[in-house]
């Protein structure tokens, strides 16, 4: 029994020099997987994607809109078929989905301020922030009604003042074009006239500039809209009410 034994240890240190330890460690990592566990970095890199697929991709048209004029329109990226909950302020509005997108336009009587707009799908969700500027284009008076037997320069000036996100220019032009047709700029046949923007965000169209030129269409009525932008440029503004003018003989 004894001698039996010592042939069993001596077999067993054999085997053991004959594979080093480090040959043996590194058997048994890369065995370790093979028996279905998973390391720490592949199972928090599974945790990553699940999330990732769980969030829906919002895209914003623009940076933000101005109060009072059309809302920003939040477009949601998603995969199915259905409808999107959108939700801004506590209120909630379903879009169909159509070729994988569902918009929504924010309402135009949001006030100035930055809002959070969320939304879901399943569930899936998704957020993004807009801002409304305090922005506004008011004029002295929407309303004028001038006769062709009267002169010109008798007709009622058209003045107003401008505040563009948030703050008072003193500088820029407002720009007065029929039906707001503003497209083609100073070359559109739409375009009226324009007046430069001073102290105080003021600016101001003498009746004869203004009006007389609308005397040049004849009787009838015509609507109009004043346009402010900061540069010459045009690349954004904002728009007045509209402005009617009756045209008598």
């Amino acid at each position: 029994m004894r001698r039996t034994a010592r042939l069993a240890t001596a077999a067993v240190a054999s085997l053991a020099l004959a594979f080093p330890i480090a040959a043996v460690t590194a058997t048994s990592a890369s065995a370790a997987p093979a028996n279905g566990s998973a390391t720490a970095a592949d199972a928090s890199t599974d945790v990553f994607a699940r999330k990732a697929k769980k969030k829906i991709k919002l895209k914003k048209a623009k940076p933000g809109t101005h109060y009072g004029l059309a809302g920003n329109k939040i477009t949601a990226q998603v995969r199915g078929k259905g409808k999107v909950t959108f939700t801004v302020n506590g209120t909630k509005v379903k879009k169909k989905i159509k070729k994988g997108k569902a918009s929504f336009r924010l309402p135009a009587e949001l006030g100035p301020g930055t809002y959070k707009v969320k939304a879901k799908y399943k569930k899936s969700k998704g957020t993004i922030k807009t801002i409304v500027w305090d922005s506004a284009l008011n004029v002295n008076e929407a309303n004028f009604t001038i006769s062709l037997s009267t002169p010109s320069y008798d007709y009622p000036d058209m003045v107003g003042t401008v505040k563009f996100k948030g703050k008072t220019p003193n500088t820029g032009y407002v720009d007065i074009y029929r039906d707001g047709k503003n497209k083609g700029g100073s070359g559109s046949p739409n375009y009226c006239c324009m007046d430069g923007v001073g102290e105080g965000g003021a600016f101001s169209f003498s009746g004869s500039y203004f009006l007389g030129k609308v005397a040049e269409n004849g009787p009838g009525t015509y609507q109009y809209r004043a346009f402010y932008t900061p540069t010459s440029s045009f690349d954004e503004y904002i728009y007045s009410q509209w402005i009617t003018v009756t045209v008598v003989p």
